[in-house]
């Protein structure tokens, strides 16, 4: 063989590699299927109280960073394992995108304690709400 050959053949080799990674997706379900195949947890974290000592018409306003240094996480089916850690957004927020299955969701850190763990049965295509209240401890 000729060396033109040989460069062709190994073109049409890259090609064919490229197109079975990108379209067959060999280590794992197809890209359209696993689209479909997720839900969400989404939900709230209400933190309080923040001030000691709140006066009528003095409202007490919360930080961002009393909401963006918290984490949400998610454990596995199993409850021990860890699987995400996603920050709340600055007013308390989160969502994560799941696989359908069973979770267990937690906030960290949680006030006073070590912090409720809730489960989420996520389904495909669909919103499971898991909202938080945790308790500062501040009188």
């Amino acid at each position: 063989m000729n060396k033109k050959n040989i460069f062709i053949g190994s073109i049409i080799l890259v090609v064919i590699a490229i197109f079975y990674f990108w379209f067959m997706n060999p280590y794992g379900k197809s890209n359209a299927t696993s689209e479909t195949n997720k839900g969400y947890v989404s939900g709230h974290v209400s933190i309080g109280p923040i001030c000691p000592v709140q006066r009528e018409g003095e409202p007490c306003l919360i930080p961002p960073e009393t909401y963006t240094s918290r984490e949400v996480i998610i454990y596995k089916a199993n409850s021990k394992t860890i699987l995400k850690k996603v920050r709340l957004d600055s007013e308390g927020n989160y969502e994560i995108a799941l696989k359908s299955g069973n979770y267990w969701v937690q906030i960290n850190p949680a006030g006073i304690g070590e912090g409720e763990k809730k489960e989420a049965v996520i389904k495909s295509s669909q919103t499971e709400i898991i909202d938080f209240d945790i308790d500062t401890g501040i009188r």
